[in-house]
């Protein structure tokens, strides 16, 4: 039986999505084939090498952007900080 799976692949600040097919083989436990494992390398060398165009040709490639004590990053998306909600409890 073979079902679909999504492998994470992180390189300094870049996370890539590869989906490959894993094979349940019984006893020994599940098994990816050469073709899949050959596309997470592909991937991984061209994170590796900065290649982003490259890694997207076999994966969904994210940019990580690191959590701050509150503060809006310089790296991060430019959104202005939520104003916090004045709910008083009754």
């Amino acid at each position: 039986m073979t079902r679909k799976s999504v492998q994470l692949i992180r390189e300094g600040e870049r996370v890539a999505e590869v989906s490959v097919e894993i094979e349940e083989a019984g006893a020994w436990g599940a098994t990816v084939g050469f073709a899949d494992i050959a596309k997470l390398d592909r991937v991984r060398r061209a994170l590796r090498a900065g290649d982003i165009r490259g890694a997207l040709e076999d994966a969904k490639v994210y940019r990580l952007v690191p959590e701050t004590d509150g503060r809006v990053s310089a790296r991060g998306f430019g959104e202005d900080p939520q104003t916090p909600l004045n709910h008083k409890p009754k």
